[in-house]
């Protein structure tokens, strides 16, 4: 009838630890969870509420990894590239440092190509010299499509 003191504390600790573990992990679910319905319930934004100017939209990525329906908010003149440097970003290894230029003149959009290596596209035609753009244009810059939205 003897007991080992030292065998039941040990025990005991065991168990604590285990039950710390789990509850830990259960805390870690939990918080994970309340993160991501914080961020589903969230009101989202529209870019062109943000930009007088109004967006454009990703209509088909290619192999960017950029989400079809991510819309990219405009100002008065937009480089399109893969340079961190330009205005809209998109990682296509079709696509150069800085391949187009989507600016507003007086009104009208005007989309140039900047001597990109596989040329820029407005609805299927490429573009060989500054050319208007109209809401609902598609842009096709390496092989991603870009829809232009206007924010009227």
């Amino acid at each position: 009838m003897f007991f080992d003191i030292a065998s039941i504390s040990i025990g005991v600790i065991l168990l604590l630890l285990r039950v710390a573990v789990v509850f830990l992990l259960y805390f870690f679910l939990w918080q994970v969870v309340q993160v991501i319905r914080r961020d589903l319930s969230r009101p989202s934004t529209t870019p062109a509420a943000l930009s007088p100017y109004g967006q454009l939209v990703v209509v088909s990525a290619g192999q960017s990894g950029v989400v079809v329906g991510k819309t990219f908010p405009l100002g008065p003149v937009n480089v399109i590239g893969r340079s961190p440097y330009c205005d809209i970003v998109l990682n296509d290894s079709f696509l150069s440092s800085e391949h187009a230029r989507l600016e507003q003149r007086g009104g009208v959009w005007i989309l140039e190509d900047l001597n990109s290596t596989n040329g820029t596209f407005l609805n299927g035609f490429e573009v060989t010299a500054p050319t208007d753009v109209n809401p609902g244009d598609v842009i096709r810059v390496g092989r991603v499509e870009l829809r232009l939205e206007s924010s009227v």
